[in-house]
């Protein structure tokens, strides 16, 4: 993929912001502002054009929690990120089940993190529709931190699943499209630690998740940047895996044929 050619790539976010735990509580969250504004930056850079699309058709939420120069390299690249996070989220936002109808013109799709996608992206028959496209066309599927538990939509009755998942079963996955596949997602120590902070426990992690509908997941050490790619799959641990995350997803890009023109 030559930069600058404006291929698309479709950009899928969550419209919640309430996650479910234990108890009956919930856990204000949304996308985390450096998952989705490092990659999305570079991207544009590289002359990629993004199409963002929520299931409601809704600007998505920010997560209160990431809006911090912690995230970021120092205080002028979190100005920098969040100038042009807003900027590009103050543009058109399209609904999802409008983007699974017209899924030729992107050649890859990208997921951000945060708690957000745990709650009903994970479960979505859009997003289903969406990963089978990028699946079946072997192309580039990016999700980083909590996002790659999403891609629990890909199977029949996703959400079946995930209540069994919420009311502490062990659920069963059926005709899950990544069995077998190798991926990382926010790890279950750091989960234990970011949940010591919330209200009341998770109601299940994602590494649990994921490895119970068939996945290897491969995770690093807490808190260090960690990505792992598996064909067309390319999925980032946490927060700190965002320079990492999409140095990767752009060579997987540049080496896609149909990215490519080919």
């Amino acid at each position: 993929m030559v930069g600058g050619m404006n291929a698309k790539i479709l950009v899928v976010m969550s419209s919640e912001s309430a996650l479910p735990l234990q108890g009956g509580q919930t856990h204000t969250t949304g996308f985390y502002l450096n998952e989705f504004g490092v990659p999305a930056h570079r991207l544009v850079q590289k002359g990629y054009d993004l199409t963002v699309t929520t299931p409601r058709g809704n600007r998505p939420p920010l997560d209160p929690g990431s809006d911090a120069a912690s995230f970021f390299k120092d205080e002028a690249e979190y100005q920098q990120i969040k100038t042009f996070v807003d900027q590009t989220l103050s543009g058109p936002i399209i609904k999802l089940s409008d983007a699974a109808a017209n899924l030729d013109e992107y050649v890859a799709v990208f997921l951000p993190g945060g708690h957000a996608p745990m709650i009903e992206l994970m479960r979505d028959p859009d997003l289903r529709r969406v990963l089978a496209h990028f699946h079946a066309r072997a192309l580039p599927t990016a999700l980083i931190c909590h996002a790659p538990v999403a891609l629990l939509a890909a199977q029949d009755d996703a959400a079946a699943y995930q209540d069994t998942l919420q009311s502490g079963g062990t659920p069963t996955a059926q005709a899950f499209l990544y069995g077998g596949y190798k991926a990382t997602v926010f790890s279950t120590p750091e989960e234990k630690e970011a949940e010591s902070g919330f209200e009341a426990p998770m109601l299940y992690y994602p590494a649990d998740a994921l490895t119970a509908a068939g996945m290897t997941i491969q995770n690093g050490a807490k808190w260090s940047s960690h990505v792992t790619r598996d064909r067309e799959l390319i999925t980032g641990q946490n927060p700190m895996s965002d320079e990492e995350f999409v140095a990767v997803f752009l060579k997987a890009l540049e080496e896609s044929p149909v990215a490519a023109g080919a």
